[in-house]
């Protein structure tokens, strides 16, 4: 499904947001969109929140999450999904779960409730277990492998500070 976030603008400043109760602190320079997880089979659990994601083009797998985070915005057990594939990320071998990225329009750097398109994930999402996040990032990430599969095209406009990221045509 086409989709265009354009022009959003890059973390100023440094700031702290709270989805589902959990304090994040956002950095400056990072391209953060905000996102909801959605299973391949099956919908989301009522209780999910948004949550944000960083596009990181120096992560080549599709989407990296801590399992705390995870439980908490996405109320839902990742013992309940099949696991096809696994990836090796950080000296790890890690298994990959059924689920895409649907990724919302902001105001203000903030999510709306309206929903912007889906990012393919193909081989699934990465959920660091709790004993493995200390070595992972601390936020969830996006990564280059996501974008190839949606066929999306991510910028950024260094001189203006702002990103964007367009699903296909």
């Amino acid at each position: 499904m086409p989709f265009r976030l354009s022009r959003v603008p890059l973390v100023g400043e440094e700031y702290t947001v709270t989805p589902g109760g959990v304090a994040i602190t956002l950095r400056i320079y990072q391209p953060v969109v905000w996102v909801r997880l959605v299973p391949w089979v099956g919908g989301t659990h009522p209780e999910a929140v948004t949550f944000p994601a960083v596009l990181d083009t120096g992560n080549n797998h599709s989407f990296l999450m801590p399992a705390s985070l995870f439980r908490t915005w996405t109320r839902l057990d990742p013992a309940g999904f099949v696991t096809k594939h696994t990836v090796r990320a950080y000296g790890h071998e890690l298994p990959c779960y059924g689920l895409n990225i649907e990724v919302y329009r902001t105001w203000n750097s903030n999510p709306t409730a309206r929903r912007a398109g889906r990012l393919q994930t193909d081989r699934g999402v990465v959920i660091v277990g709790d004993s493995l996040e200390r070595f992972f990032p601390r936020l969830p990430v996006i990564g280059v492998r996501c974008l190839c599969a949606s066929r999306a095209t991510f910028t950024v406009d260094g001189g203006r500070g702002t990103f964007s990221l367009h699903g296909p045509d």
